[in-house]
């Protein structure tokens, strides 16, 4: 016997051929916008160009009809024959269980001798020779008792053997479409690439998102965050550029840190940032109360619990953060009006400001060395304040910093030649030279100077 009623008491293709392309995009969370009445190439699946049908991320057109399909998926094709066998079979015991207890079931009734048996000892306070009254309803109650007793035995009996003769049938082993270990039809590989390609989540993205978690550990990926609020899982190359759903795609970030990214479609997500942390504001419009006329507020940060000191030495212990010159783990960490830093072991110290611990921490895994757990993704500041009134300072030789500065040498002609002649190759901007700080390991490289405002990623070998 059948158990999934939505499959089997009709043909979901024929079900889902009678509802409009807008309720299927609806039902299956997919953006309305990529619907389109025609398609320029063939549909990936069944090759058809006929009807309306749906853009996926990578371009290419899924027909109505396949799109039905696709609806209908939850697993590959051999474990998804699998486990409607299961449930096929655990159904089937289910309504053989149902006819036999019909047939032979026995439940304890209900006794109304033992009711009438303790009613009638009020009958003692008119004599106490009617006491023979209820001894005897008694004994019959005992007696109707001792029939229930043995009837509900002899059921019990009987649906404790038939359960051995029938047990439960043995649960398949589920493989999900991106398990590694899945055997895949070739139809099966069709329906996954219109799967990571999905506009907008695509159905089995609770799976999904289990999956990055699970191996981000439940931290956000960027060092030196305490991860205290939400985790989200992030495309780390954007949908909107041919980002797929797939893990190696997929990052875990935390409300704070996914909330800085300058993708299209984030800024969605800031006015529901609301924690005892923080408070994400969007950008919006005021009325100038002092005079007539609005101005524009830009989105923010209100910092609501500043990083305290015992975070602070947690995500040194979590991290192992050790020292850049000695690597020494002997670092301590206090917070007053400031971020002080000393290494015990070389006396280096370092000072910064006292801001979130989500901005504070990653901050301390940029100027000391990340030992364990580091993450896989880079803090964006484009909405805090400058990064130069974020960074940790050296307190030995912030004087001479700033002297430096004052006293700029010029920029040689070959310089100025390399940096006018070097453009970003992905949006054409200016280049400039991007340098390691002490202690990091990559090599120094020519990024677009439009990173920090726009989040271009265009770089070049130095």
């Amino acid at each position: 016997m059948e158990t999934e009623n939505w499959h089997t008491s009709f043909n979901p293709q024929k079900f889902l051929s009678r509802v409009n392309l807008e309720k299927l995009i609806e039902r299956n969370e997919a953006y309305n916008e990529n619907k389109i009445q025609q398609g320029i190439t063939p549909c990936i699946i069944c090759s058809s160009k006929q009807g309306p049908g749906l853009l996926l991320n990578d371009k290419s057109y899924l027909c109505k009809n396949c799109f039905s399909d696709v609806s209908t998926i939850s697993y590959p094709k051999k474990y998804e024959n699998n486990r409607r066998k299961y449930l096929k079979a655990k159904e089937s015991k289910r309504i053989a269980l149902n006819a036999l207890t019909e047939q032979y079931g026995y439940s304890k009734e209900d006794n109304p001798v033992e009711l009438f048996a303790w009613l009638s000892l009020v009958l003692l306070f008119v004599h106490v020779g009617l006491i023979a009254v209820p001894a005897i309803l008694f004994l019959i109650s005992s007696s109707i008792n001792a029939s229930h007793k043995k009837k509900l035995k002899a059921w019990d009996d009987k649906k404790t053997e038939w359960e051995k003769c029938n047990p439960d049938p043995p649960k398949p082993i589920l493989k999900h479409f991106h398990d590694p270990q899945a055997q895949l039809t070739t139809k099966d590989l069709k329906v996954l690439k219109v799967f990571n390609n999905w506009p907008g989540y695509p159905p089995f993205w609770k799976y999904l998102r289990a999956v990055v978690l699970n191996r981000d550990g439940n931290h956000c990926q960027v060092s030196g965050c305490p991860s205290r609020v939400t985790l989200h899982v992030h495309h780390q190359k954007p949908v909107s550029k041919g980002g797929e759903h797939t893990p190696n795609n997929l990052v875990s970030l935390c409300d704070f840190h996914h909330a800085l990214e300058p993708d299209e479609g984030h800024e969605r997500i800031w006015g529901s940032i609301k924690t005892r942390y923080f408070t994400i504001v969007q950008s919006h419009t005021r009325h100038n109360r002092a005079t007539s006329g609005q101005y524009n507020v830009r989105a923010h940060i209100r910092r609501l619990e500043l990083a305290k000191e015992n975070e602070l030495t947690e995500i040194k212990r979590f991290y192992s953060l050790s020292c850049p010159s000695c690597s020494s783990e002997n670092i301590l960490i206090t917070v007053k009006d400031k971020v002080n830093i000393v290494c015990n072991s070389c006396s280096k110290k370092w000072a910064g400001p006292k801001e979130l611990t989500e901005e504070t921490g990653p901050r301390l895994a940029e100027l000391l060395t990340v030992k364990r757990n580091k993450g896989i993704w880079m803090a964006r500041w484009d909405m805090l304040s400058s990064r130069t009134s974020n960074v940790f300072e050296a307190i030995s030789s912030a004087r001479k910093a700033k002297s430096k500065n004052k006293q700029k040498k010029p920029k040689t002609i070959k310089n100025i030649e390399v940096e006018e002649k070097l453009l970003c190759p992905e949006c054409g901007s200016p280049m400039r030279l991007m340098k390691p700080k002490q202690g990091q390991q990559w090599k120094k490289f020519w990024g677009c100077s439009k990173y920090w405002s726009n989040g271009c990623k265009g770089s070049r070998r130095a």
